[in-house]
């Protein structure tokens, strides 16, 4: 009995190998489309950081949520210090009326 393979018929054709990747890649485009989106985020990322960030209204805070009145980030209520430096007062918890009560 013989293990040796029949010759094909018909030529497989060699898929196309990914620019970014370097490996076979089954799309029609020739491209992952892994590899498609990290190209276009490396994009997006290298402009991002020149794109100013807008600043909310003060009507958009949440309950939970203040504005830094020197650089009008927003923070959550129970952090002391913003990261510009600014620190935020602290009110004093008024007494419980517990003692008031005997």
């Amino acid at each position: 009995m013989s293990y040796k393979k029949p010759q094909p018929l018909i030529s497989a054709k060699s898929h196309d190998s990914c620019p970014v990747c370097g490996q076979i890649s089954y799309s029609v485009s020739g491209v992952h489309p892994q590899c498609s989106v990290e190209q276009a985020d490396a994009k997006r990322m290298k402009h991002g950081s020149k794109i100013p960030k807008k600043s909310k209204p003060l009507s958009a805070a949440k309950p939970w949520q203040r504005f830094c009145p020197k650089c009008k980030a927003v923070q959550h209520v129970r952090k002391k210090i913003c990261n510009c430096g600014h620190t935020f007062a602290v009110r004093a918890i008024p007494p419980t009326g517990e003692s008031e009560i005997s």
